[in-house]
């Protein structure tokens, strides 16, 4: 990897592979639903869909030709600590995507007229997340964790705060939050790192005078609370929430390797346990959602409501025995080997290369070499594993949220604790 620092403060990244034809290139922005205020709830997304609806010089139908037309890809997303705009293109394509991107990022209209449209898109758009209740379920265990920090929040924000957005506070937030110190440019394949430096130069002119991003000692407080959302569906929707690691812990890759033998996966313990021996439930796993100053572990499961109660007795005695008996050689093998195995296999994507290297430059201000990572995750011991979750597997400090047939659920904690 080349790294370069311009003198505005933007970073610059590339990663050089001779044997492909293309390249992905993302613009990685340090701003998401985690430095909203409340009534700027869901301003990050709503600006990353604004980038695309025009500049000073080309219409939002031109933004998109321009790289169909050499058969490239473009797109954008949001999430709780950043946006990226990205595009992948063949390699002699590469000064058309810095030109589109870095226009779209400089030079945005933010006509009325398209943000007033936009504002129904974004309402349809939260429509229709309000009626999958398997993704729905996850924000409202966020927002059950930290009811009163942003990264509880919604990205998409809320139907009241999407309604309050102006073309004033748009083109403010903008302002505070797109500076080149808050940029990083990611780019891998078959790209010369000179090159780019000299395209970005050029072509992205970032102001200077927004506000770095600084976000140290922003640890929300974790909250234990029961959350019950009645919903006229068929299937009950349940995740259990405790306190997680940040992206700095040191037992970040420990973290992987318990997710990985608990429930991220087929042979994991609840996967087997409840779907494979019980029938309990179709889907049935647990994650955990790290970000630069905290994050939770969580376990979430679909099921017929009825089934409640034998599943939280099953989660808590497995709970238990991640707690008090040491994972066996072949669980921690296994789980090593898959960590790994789906690390290594990320690298034959540009994508993830570029994604990799412009997420750990912006969140970490670093990126960890394959090498040391697969060796971090070598190291991670059974006593590391069993240390881990007991740290984290307290269940005085569990958080349940539970969305759907909700009128004959059982004692939720009771039940997880097998009384």
């Amino acid at each position: 990897m080349q790294l370069t620092k311009l003198n505005s403060g933007l970073r610059v990244a590339s990663e050089h592979i001779p044997h492909v034809q293309t390249v992905t290139i993302g613009f990685w922005v340090r701003c998401g639903t985690f430095v909203e205020s409340h009534l700027e709830m869901g301003l990050s997304h709503f600006l990353e869909h604004m980038f695309f609806k025009g500049t000073e010089s080309r219409s939002a139908r031109d933004i998109v030709e321009a790289l169909d037309d050499v058969g490239g890809e473009l797109n954008a997303y949001t999430a709780k600590e950043y946006t990226c705009f990205f595009a992948k293109v063949m390699d002699e394509h590469l000064p058309l995507a810095v030109d589109v991107l870095s226009d779209m990022l400089t030079r945005p209209l933010f006509a009325e007229a398209d943000l007033e449209r936009e504002k129904q898109i974004i309402l349809e758009e939260i429509s229709l997340y309000e009626d999958a209740p398997d993704e729905l379920i996850h924000d409202k265990l966020a927002d059950a964790i930290w009811p009163h920090h942003p990264l509880g929040r919604p990205i998409l924000g809320s139907r009241e705060s999407i309604a309050n957005i102006t073309a004033h506070t748009l083109r403010q937030f903008y302002a505070k939050h797109y500076c080149a110190e808050n940029v990083v440019v990611a780019a891998c394949g078959n790209v010369n790192h000179d090159q780019l430096v000299r395209l970005l130069e050029t072509n992205l002119t970032l102001s200077s005078q927004g506000v770095r991003v600084t976000d140290a000692a922003d640890v929300p407080p974790y909250h234990e609370r029961i959350s019950i959302i009645e919903r006229p569906i068929e299937q009950l929707h349940l995740c259990l929430g405790f306190p997680g690691l940040s992206w700095r812990d040191k037992d970040i890759y420990t973290m992987n390797i318990m997710n990985n033998i608990f429930g991220a996966g087929m042979s994991s313990r609840i996967f087997q346990g409840i779907r494979e021996e019980l029938g309990l439930a179709y889907s049935i796993y647990s994650y955990s959602a790290s970000f630069v100053s905290a994050g939770y572990f969580a376990v979430y499961a679909g099921l017929s409501a009825r089934n409640t109660g034998t599943l939280m007795k099953t989660v808590g005695r497995e709970l238990l025995a991640m707690k008090n008996t040491p994972v066996s050689d072949a669980e921690i093998c296994r789980a090593r080997q898959q960590v790994k195995g789906a690390l290594v296999m990320g690298q034959e994507s540009t994508a993830n290369r570029m994604s990799r290297m412009g997420r750990g430059l912006l969140l970490l201000g670093r990126v960890m070499d394959i090498t040391e990572i697969s060796g971090r995750i070598a190291e991670v011991t059974l006593e590391d594993v069993q240390s881990l979750a007991r740290r984290v597997f307290a269940l005085d400090q569990l958080t349940v949220c539970a969305l759907g047939p909700t009128a004959e659920l059982p004692n939720l904690t009771a039940a997880l604790r097998g009384s």
